[in-house]
């Protein structure tokens, strides 16, 4: 009730808001010159778009719209009328009464692929594309909005080139656990960890580096951002580009700029959805007939007595003994086969020329796959649910001094089941391991099924185990003043921002446990109950999970001024950041940084960035860092000698070298002064007696004075190429970066006194590769049409390692992939003969069989050991793309994007899948389908899979070293998107829907996978929530 009290209110303010700035602009209008506009062409949002070439179809007459974005033009009724724009799709329209008397007006398609004029920096100023010597990637509104979810990362699939983007888990983690504990001096951070990120179900990954999210002009993981608000999303990954970030500028930066308000009339656009979502690939236990017969085989393997009998088989195969021979698929009894979400959007926006407005209001509603019982008078399943606030002001005080002010409010509530007290994950995991055979959900008397093993029924822990609630607010504001100095001197103007940024999170557990009874029949028949597990109350507690503040300000100088053909641009930036989260102390970094461009003509480009950094968490002395870039950059096609190649639109090479850092971000205190952590009683003597007290540990690793920033020199040389009046555009970059002082822990060092070695500044790395983009978009007469495409290739190479001797260079880390995996390398199984030969084994197992794996003895000493581990995976250049296509015609649209990874490996390391029959107390975990194609002597030569062993079998697993068994290829191709829409011609909506602007649209996400492998998702790994395929449709009113 009082989160609704809280929605209500802030409605009423938005409401309250967009009335008193749509007052003030009124006013303002009224006191402006009018003018009357008989023809004007506009954009999607309203504004008015300038000189558009329109002319009548089947004749020479030609003409212009103006910078009002109104047109001249001598029609008559049945003239069909074209518009063409580099920026717009063509476009037709036929010439109505209407028309002739009121005037036309029509609002163009912008371009599926856009291609500005400018590239977005992150505090909110724009760059000329013309003289960016930077490697990015831009996205914008049209590609983000035909993808739905809850946050904005899987529209930025594949579409970006450079970022690799992996789904790890279908849903997001639901923040329950808090990030401090009590201790000698209070309460204190959990070392190591950091605010909550909004980001739990992707990795991305740029350049072998996790890109920083600023999202305008501040640095925050706030990526629970509606697609509807977002103007653009830019990549910038090489040193000049993300040299603002200092000490964390070998990251590259992911700049997220949402929409600005726009001058005219208001505009108000509405966009709701509602999908339809389903489990992409759920593994496939055996049934319990399957799974006792291969148990017994696996006993039997072991030399141990089989459990079942043929009668069991028999019951286990009828079904006709429920409750003592249960046959219960947990996937499908406790997950639905589809879920529903739905969100919805509306925004307003308009002013005059001295104050403009931007208003965005979101919802996000995202259910779960958990079954929920309607006896309950709470949910169960797994939900999301946000409440987002964006509310843009910028207003033009005097000729000179203009002031933007952005606040953003966002709500999330989470729910889960109680599961065993801590959430949904453990819950799934239990799903996982839990055998068919294992219980019935209720026994004939309705108590809950259960044994000794397990003494916490699934099902009731799915909707009789209460629930667990998570939230979070956040509110950030940001005032951005500029003031122009153009009257002192040309080009000089000054810039501040500051801003404040809050969130709170929380969690309430109203969790119990119910009692589990064993059942079976005696002798007699008679039926006999075992109860197992005590029953829990539910509890109602509540606990604060984080609270986060962040307080950034910057000052900035700017020169920006044309002298004839050179241009110059000019700045110096201060900025600092106090970070306080939860308990910690402040953290502080600061950045200083000068930047000079020069260009001639548009033609020959110069730029330099040095950025002084500092950051609190080092030891003094250590808390500066130096780190600088320079670029040069050349546009071949304004060249006197290219002047006869018209269809060469640009043709411009560039090159960037730069120094950059990756500071840390701890959690916790300095970690170059040693912490402790305080424990509780201890007894010690005290004369002849016993005595207790209290007493405090180091925590590990031990503290490290001389610890400071990871650095890289980073190369980056690339080609901008566009043909044929912009239908063509071509990208191609190739960076060379090279990491050292990277933090490692010394592979020589002993432990002393129980006390871990502290990571040390030592190590060294490469990160090098390409990224290529190619665009071709054009039409014939109405029919639009484009085809996009990014190609990635990245490849690492350790240059120094600190580790122990090997006898042999294929041991070593040193020289190989970041990430390589190592491995026995495995050659089918073992036959009767090759034990009988004395094929070379593991030393120290007893029970080696046929059936077993057979290994390679990599240094041929006859024995298989540690010394023939070599590199088995992860050791080929990673390669990714993106393909995206679409058409448009007559208000039609369509368009598909495909995302591929290939020369990927990923090892199942989780024995749960790859060996089932693992001990769970006094009985045997789950085992899945694969495990039918397991060596068998009649099978032998078609087996994947070795011999059956209960309990685990180490022998096979590699004895911990790992083996090429469980390595798998990760290659696949998904289609991410399908997206189908329909726009209501515009001289209907004009004759009967009040000039209203109406799309309407279905979506599908991941609708198709061809993958490398099919035991699991390529993916998402075992145990995490699946990834779901959507189908969602929609509508979009503008007005």
């Amino acid at each position: 009730m009082r989160n609704n009290k809280c929605q209500y209110l802030i409605l009423f303010m938005l409401i309250w808001l967009v009335m008193g700035i749509q007052s003030v602009c009124v006013k303002a209008q009224d006191n402006s010159s009018k003018s009357s506009l008989t023809n004007i062409v506009l954009d999607p949002y309203g504004n008015p778009v300038s000189n558009v070439e329109i002319g009548i179809k089947g004749s020479d007459i030609k003409t212009f719209t103006k910078i009002n974005g109104t047109f001249d033009l001598d029609y008559k009724v049945g003239d069909i009328l074209t518009y063409s724009h580099k920026n717009f799709m063509y476009s037709e329209s036929k010439v109505s009464k209407k028309d002739v008397k009121e005037g036309i007006q029509i609002h163009l398609q912008e371009k599926s692929i856009k291609n500005p004029s400018n590239v977005p920096e992150p505090y909110g100023e724009i760059i000329d594309k013309n003289s960016y010597l930077g490697s990015a990637s831009t996205i914008y509104t049209d590609q983000l909005t035909k993808t739905m979810g809850s946050t904005v990362i899987p529209a930025m699939v594949g579409r970006i080139s450079g970022l690799n983007i992996i789904q790890t888990r279908g849903a997001r983690l639901h923040y329950t656990s808090a990030n401090y504990n009590a201790d000698l001096a209070g309460l204190i951070p959990v070392f190591g960890r950091r605010v909550y990120s909004d980001n739990s179900e992707f990795s991305l990954n740029a350049r072998g580096q996790a890109p920083i999210v600023i999202v305008d002009g501040i640095q925050r993981e706030f990526y629970s951002l509606d697609p509807e608000a977002i103007e653009s999303i830019s990549l910038q990954k090489d040193a000049l580009s993300s040299m603002f970030l200092g000490m964390q500028s070998s990251r590259g930066a992911l700049i997220i700029t949402t929409k600005k308000p726009t001058q005219g009339a208001m505009n108000i656009s509405f966009t709701g959805r509602y999908g339809i979502t389903t489990p992409l690939q759920l593994p496939k236990p055996l049934n319990s007939y399957q799974y006792t017969y291969l148990l017994n085989e696996a006993l039997t393997n072991d030399g141990k007595l089989p459990i079942y009998s043929y009668e069991d088989f028999e019951k286990y195969r009828s079904g006709n003994s429920p409750y003592t021979h249960p046959d219960v698929n947990w996937f499908d009894e406790l997950l639905n086969n589809n879920a529903s979400t739905q969100s919805y959007n509306l925004n307003v926006s308009g002013g005059n020329n001295v104050a403009q407005y931007y208003v965005s209001l979101g919802y996000m509603n995202e259910d779960g796959l958990f079954i929920t019982s309607s006896k309950n008078p709470y949910n169960t399943n797994l939900n999301y649910q946000r409440y987002l606030i964006t509310s843009k002001i910028n207003v033009k005080v005097t000729r000179d001094f203009t002031t933007n002010i952005m606040l953003v409010g966002r709500i999330e509530d989470g729910n889960q089941p109680g599961g065993n007290g801590s959430g949904y994950a453990d819950l799934l995991n239990t799903i996982f391991t839990t055998p068919n055979s294992a219980y019935p959900i209720t026994n004939p008397d309705g108590s809950w099924g259960g044994n000794i093993s397990f003494t916490n029924n699934l099902m009731s822990q799915t909707i009789n185990s209460g629930y667990i609630k998570d939230n979070a607010r956040d509110i950030l504001g940001t005032v951005n003043l500029n003031y122009d100095f153009d009257k002192l001197i040309k080009g000089l103007s000054i810039q501040a921002i500051g801003s404040i940024t809050t969130q709170s999170r929380s969690a309430t557990f109203r969790t119990k446990r119910s009692q589990v009874f064993a059942y079976k029949l005696d002798s007699e028949g008679n039926p006999v109950y075992t109860m197992y597990s005590t029953p829990s109350p539910q509890i109602n507690s509540f606990s604060s999970v984080g609270n986060y503040q962040d307080m950034y300000g910057q000052l900035a100088i700017n020169y920006d001024r044309k002298f004839g053909l050179h241009g110059i641009k000019a700045s110096v930036k201060g900025d600092t950041r106090t970070i306080l989260n939860n308990y910690d102390l402040p953290e502080i970094p600061s950045n200083v940084m000068a930047n000079l461009s020069y260009d001639f003509n548009n033609k020959y480009f110069v730029q330099s960035t040095l950025t002084e950094s500092y950051y609190n968490r080092y030891a003094t002395g250590k808390r500066w860092g130096t780190f600088y870039a320079f670029g040069l950059g050349w546009d071949l096609s304004k060249e006197a000698f290219m002047k006869s190649v018209t269809w060469i639109d640009q043709f411009k090479l560039r090159g960037i070298y730069g120094l950059t850092g990756n500071g840390i971000t701890n959690s916790g205190y300095y970690i170059w002064s040693q912490t402790y952590s305080y424990h509780g009683a201890a007894w010690y003597p005290l004369g002849t007696s016993q005595s207790s007290g209290f007493f405090t540990t180091e925590n590990q690793p031990i503290a490290n004075p001389n610890i400071t920033w990871e650095k890289a020199h980073k190369t980056n040389v690339g080609l901008d190429l566009s043909l044929f009046n912009s239908k063509i555009q071509f990208t191609a970059d190739y960076y060379n970066d090279n990491y050292f002082d990277l933090l490692q822990s010394r592979g020589k060092s002993i432990e002393l006194i129980g006390a871990s070695y502290p990571d040390e500044n030592i190590g060294k790395a490469r990160w090098y590769g390409g990224e290529l983009s190619l665009t071709y978009q054009d039409n014939i007469s109405k029919f639009n049409y484009y085809i996009t495409g990014n190609w990635n290739i990245v490849q690492s190479k350790i240059l120094f390692m600190d580790e122990q001797e090997q006898p042999y260079n294929y041991l070593y880390q040193t020289g190989k992939p970041v990430g390589a995996i190592f491995g026995l390398v495995t050659n089918g199984f073992l036959s009767a003969d090759d034990i009988a030969n004395g094929y070379p084994v593991i030393q120290g197992f007893k029970n080696i069989q046929p059936g077993d794996v057979k290994y390679e003895d990599k240094n041929g000493d006859d024995v298989i050991d540690e010394f023939d581990r070599t590199v088995i995976g992860g050791n080929k250049p990673l390669s990714f793309f993106g393909i995206d296509l679409g058409v448009q015609y007559n208000g039609f649209e369509f368009s598909m994007m495909w995302q591929g990874v290939y020369n990927r490996d990923i090892y199942l390391s989780d024995r749960n899948f790859t060996e089932g029959f693992l001990q769970i107390n006094q009985h045997y975990g789950q085992a899945y389908e694969h495990m039918l194609n397991r060596w068998i002597p009649e099978n032998a030569e078609n087996a994947t899979l070795p011999r059956l062993s209960a309990g685990s079998n180490n022998y096979n697993y590699g004895n911990g070293w790992g083996t090429s068994l469980w390595l798998k290829s990760g290659n696949f191709i998904r289609l991410k998107n399908i997206n189908i829409a329909y726009n209501l011609p515009e001289s209907f909506t004009r004759s009967y829907l009040g000039n209203l602007r109406v799309k309407i649209f279905a979506t599908g996400q991941n609708l198709f996978t061809m993958s490398a492998t099919n035991l699991v998702d390529p993916e998402v790994s075992f145990t995490n929530y699946p990834i779901q395929r959507n189908i969602n449709f929609g509508v979009n009113v503008k007005f």
